[in-house]
């Protein structure tokens, strides 16, 4: 950027000295050749007080010798000085040789007659003499003279030249100049354009900016600051005829369908539930998010209109599906009335609305024993069909519990692995016993349809909507970390985590576990075997949580239990 800054600059200062030096250089050519001219204009007087001095040498006539001899030296050597001279200035040589034999042939005409003057009886005496020496001084002085008058015409053209180039070259100069001029004006055009597009752009930059640090990105609704800026502007303003609401509604149901269908169908349907709010708070106020699963309007209405727009906005916030339901609880504040500050308005509506979330908690749990009279009964269905099945999925269900509380897991968490646990197996129950009770190995087609078995157990569960949480676990229990697994070919921390751990824990009962075509290995054996197949088949993570919890379960009574295991 300061290279670019500087060029300018250097390049104007580049063009000025330039349009200055040529300038210069062409007025001292063109004053060049002026003086040539001037100088050849000396020598022809020169020549000519040549062809006059020695006649005035005559002391009969009042001449003086002696100043003549020093102006016929002068005069001889300023001709040829200039002669000398001339050659330095482009005059052909062959002209200047011919004017250095003029003279010389000159000086010995031009001193006869000298010496004719300043003998005895001068010029009168000098006869006939003196006639022929003035017409032979006249004759050489008429040829130098052709020859200055040559190398005058030189000099003309040389100064007609000298003139046509100085006045291209400062016409050039100008032009130089000019240019330079006009860079630098549209250059700083350029650039204030510049800055004035940069100067917009940057108002815009800073506009979205703005819009972005209030919205939320995942709805495009409101998010909490714009909501605390909103509420605390419209406490601001003078009281109207009606009071504004502030209500907040926190989603029910939501972590689990998030943890069965996938944090992407999660998004989904948050972004269905913003469009429905905003489309609901529109005639009367504004929705927001205020992150997670939780949403807020404010609005200015009547408590008629209150409580349509409370009911609009449940509705909106409430959808469902096959084995699937998400609701929301809520809670409302009226200011100035209940509220006169941002905080207590928010504080009160948030109350409220976890005052009627235990309640819905509390309704919800007394419903509880619908699930567990279904799980029940699915469990009386496995007991039936094999007596070891209901054994083996309570050992499992135990053995999860304790590694997902390992693992860190929250309460609910715990709760819906256990459960999955237990009916991991459910989907047996449509394997015929032929199958299931075989003694030797499963051939191909067998396999097939003991593979289906994950499937078959998840459509079960799904037809119980308090058991659907259950059904992606159970579904995706026999995956494999190296993706080899089955129904989905699911690898990594694609397969959910209560799947993983179930995954483990079954592996361990089955090798702890006499079965009716081999013997139990060994709760030894067993965990070595969970590490050897650890990164390949079942998760590291899990399987360092399931011996940890193996080994406090072991551990005896009174001894410090170990600390949970953390996942990396």
């Amino acid at each position: 950027m300061r290279r670019s800054t500087l060029l300018a600059p250097v390049v104007a200062l580049i063009l000025t000295i330039s349009a200055i030096v040529a300038v210069w250089l062409l007025v001292g050519q063109a004053g060049s050749s002026r003086g040539a001219q001037l100088q050849v204009s000396s020598l022809t007087l020169s020549l000519a007080d040549l062809g006059i001095v020695p006649f005035t040498a005559d002391p009969a006539s009042g001449g003086s010798p002696s100043a003549s001899l020093a102006k016929i030296t002068a005069d001889e050597s300023s001709i040829a000085q200039g002669l000398r001279v001339r050659s330095q200035t482009g005059v052909p040589p062959g002209l200047l040789s011919a004017g250095r034999a003029d003279l010389a042939a000159l000086r010995p005409i031009v001193a006869s007659v000298y010496r004719i003057s300043v003998s005895k009886g001068g010029l009168a005496h000098g006869g006939a003499r003196v006639p022929i020496l003035n017409g032979m001084l006249t004759v050489r002085s008429a040829a130098l003279s052709a020859v200055l008058t040559k190398i005058s015409r030189t000099d003309d053209a040389n100064a007609s030249s000298s003139d046509l180039r100085t006045k291209v070259g400062a016409a050039g100069a100008m032009l130089l100049l000019l240019a330079a001029f006009v860079f630098f004006y549209f250059r700083s055009v350029a650039a204030h354009r510049a800055v004035e597009r940069l100067g917009r752009e940057k108002e815009a930059l800073l506009g979205i900016s703005r819009d972005e640090a209030r919205t939320d990105a995942l709805t495009n609704l409101g998010n909490r600051r714009a909501l605390t800026t909103d509420l605390a502007d419209a406490i601001a303003e003078p009281p109207g005829s009606s009071e504004l609401l502030l209500g907040m509604f926190d989603l029910d149901g939501f972590k689990q369908y998030n943890d069965t269908f996938g944090h992407a169908a999660g998004d989904a349907l948050l972004q269905r539930f913003g469009g429905r709010l905003a489309g609901v708070a529109a005639h009367a106020g504004s929705a927001y998010r205020m992150g997670g699963d939780e949403f807020c309007i404010l609005a200015r209405c009547t408590p008629d209109a209150a409580e349509e727009l409370l009911a609009g906005a449940t509705a909106a916030l409430e959808d469902g599906g096959e084995g699937w339901h998400v609701g929301c609880s809520h809670g409302a504040a009226w200011i100035p009335s209940e509220a006169i500050t941002e905080s207590r308005a928010l504080k009160l509506a948030d109350e409220r609305m976890y005052a009627e979330k235990s309640r819905r908690s509390s309704t919800s749990r007394s419903g509880s024993s619908a699930s567990r009279q279904v799980t029940d009964a699915l469990l009386q269905v496995i007991t039936e069909q094999d007596a070891f099945l209901d054994e083996h999925v309570e050992r499992v269900a135990d053995l999860a519990g304790a590694v997902a509380t390992a693992l860190g897991q929250p309460a609910h968490e715990i709760r819906r692995i256990v459960l999955a646990a237990k009916l991991h197996d459910v989907g047996k129950t449509a394997i015929p016993a032929a199958i299931l009770d075989k003694p030797g190995p499963l051939d191909d087609r067998e396999w097939e349809f003991m593979r289906r078995h994950p499937l078959i157990g998840e459509r079960i569960v799904m037809a119980a909507p308090a058991l659907a949480s259950t059904a992606g676990l159970i579904r995706s229990s026999h995956e494999r970390i190296d993706g080899q697994g089955y129904p989905d070919g699911l690898a990594g921390d694609h397969i959910p985590l209560g799947s993983r751990i179930i995954a483990v824990c079954d592996a361990y009962d089955a090798m702890t576990s006499d079965r009716r075509y081999r013997d139990s290995i060994g709760a030894d054996a067993a965990v070595q075997e969970l590490r050897r197949c650890a990164g390949a088949q079942f998760d590291t993570n899990v399987v360092a949580a399931f011996c940890a919890a193996l080994a406090r379960q072991q551990e005896p009574v009174g001894e410090p239990e170990s600390a949970v295991v953390q996942v990396g």
